[in-house]
């Protein structure tokens, strides 16, 4: 009886370890995560404010500056102000645009695509008190850092950039402002992402350690050990099952996208001869291969036209945001693997680190080639799925280059026994080439 005790007492233990774990772990990741989607969110800002801003100092010709401030508009004048509002509307996120000449009594506005907020050529517009500190910089045509406000106007970052004449004198500055006020929405819904599944963990942690309190009847301590090994098992795939579901949740385009890349994965390790067991665990490290996606932006994410330079640098960096967010879990290490390196490729090309052939991870050749052919092989709300055998083709094309030789042939012995192809197709797909299959299957 008092053994019986003293096992229900440490089995009650492990439940409240199990309790805290989850909750130190949900609050980890969190924070974790909150802390990089707004770092990434500040530094994209940044980066388009200060892009703004140069474009329309570059639009202003610093040889005419002066003659418009005493002379008034001209054909030039409109024609830069007609620049100006173009870089304004097709920069994302950008509030204001203008080009102010910095003077003792204030900035005298030069141009400005918004006059109904601000002034017209030839105002004089009064100094922030945000702006003070920078004032002397300013007057002396230097640069300054840039500069995070919020007030009246919202939440904003600002860039100021030079415009010089040609002996070098600071002639007017170009200003942009965009807005920062969507990073408490982004944050808000990464938040209730990683609360439902930390919900989950937590439940699961909950029934791991109720069923340790409720197995002490058991006879064959053993054959309990077996049991509950592989009800753990078991429960670890569906609380991994449980996040692959949230991951395409948040991609609208590649609904199933993780379930395919993870069973497509299974098959090409069973038939490269791993055992059930490495199989199991690639199975599950494929399901987490996209966890990164969470993390960025929908706008970006979802985008139903061509991703641009910028945005597609974006949707790169859910690689390194995948590893950040599954190196905190010590007691699966291996799930890091699949989301880190699944773009690397044989020829270096690949991204985040560009590793080549042997130094990318077994589990990661594998899930790049699945995660290839689901690409092209998968209806998207933009266009139909790939015909079967040119997708096959692409995939025998790139082998040894952007797909691991030995994974692809293994993939092309299961190809022509039809394994890979879906019951529904008879035929049919578009044969269009995709001219960058890693970046289309963003």
């Amino acid at each position: 009886m008092k053994k019986e005790q003293n096992r229900s007492s440490r089995h009650k233990k492990l439940l409240v370890l199990w309790i805290l774990l989850a909750v130190v772990m949900a609050t980890a990741i969190t924070v974790a995560s909150v802390s990089i989607l707004s770092s990434q969110i500040r530094e994209d800002r940044e980066q388009t404010v200060q892009g703004a801003a140069k474009l329309a100092a570059n639009a202003v010709n610093p040889k005419l500056v002066e003659g418009w401030f005493e002379n008034g508009k001209d054909a030039a004048y409109a024609e830069t102000f007609e620049m100006l509002k173009d870089v304004l509307e097709n920069t994302p996120n950008l509030k204001y645009l203008y080009v102010y000449q910095i003077k003792e009594d204030g900035c005298h506005v030069l141009f400005d695509t918004a006059p109904e907020e601000s002034g017209n050529l030839g105002d004089i517009q009064e100094f922030d008190e945000t702006f003070t500190p920078y004032v002397p910089t300013l007057l002396e045509g230097k640069k300054i850092e840039i500069i995070e406000s919020n007030d009246a106007f919202g939440w904003l970052l600002t860039d100021y950039e030079p415009i010089y004449d040609s002996t070098g004198k600071c002639v007017a500055y170009a200003g942009a402002d965009i807005s920062m006020d969507e990073i408490t929405t982004y944050t808000r819904h990464l938040v209730m992402i990683i609360v439902l599944i930390a919900a989950v963990f937590l439940i699961a942690c909950v029934v791991i350690g109720f069923k340790l309190t409720v197995n002490k009847y058991k006879e064959d301590e053993l054959e309990i050990l077996k049991d509950r090994q592989q009800r753990d098992k078991k429960l670890i795939r569906e609380i991994i099952e449980a996040f692959a579901k949230v991951i395409d949740m948040k991609d609208s385009y590649t609904q199933g996208h993780s379930f395919r890349v993870a069973k497509y994965t299974e098959m090409l390790a069973r038939e490269l001869g791993y055992d059930e067991e490495t199989v199991e665990q690639y199975y599950n490290i494929a399901l987490m291969h996209d966890i990164g996606k969470v993390s960025i932006p929908d706008q970006v994410l979802n985008k139903p036209g061509k991703l641009t330079e910028e945005e597609f640098g974006v949707i790169k960096s859910h690689t390194v945001r995948g590893h950040d967010v599954l190196n905190s879990i010590s007691l699966m290490p291996e799930l890091v693997v699949g989301a880190e390196s699944h773009h690397e490729r044989p020829d270096g090309k690949g991204y985040p680190a560009g590793l080549k052939e042997g130094e990318i991870p077994r589990v990661a050749q594998i899930i790049a080639v699945a995660d290839t052919f689901d690409a092209m092989y998968s209806d998207r709300p933009y266009r139909k799925r790939m015909n079967y055998e040119k997708a096959i083709d692409i995939i025998r094309d790139v082998s040894g280059t952007q797909l691991t030789e030995d994974v692809v042939d293994a993939f092309l012995r299961l190809a022509e026994k039809g394994e890979f192809r879906a019951p529904d197709d008879t035929g049919g797909g578009t044969t269009e080439d995709i001219s960058n299959i890693h970046k289309n299957q963003e």
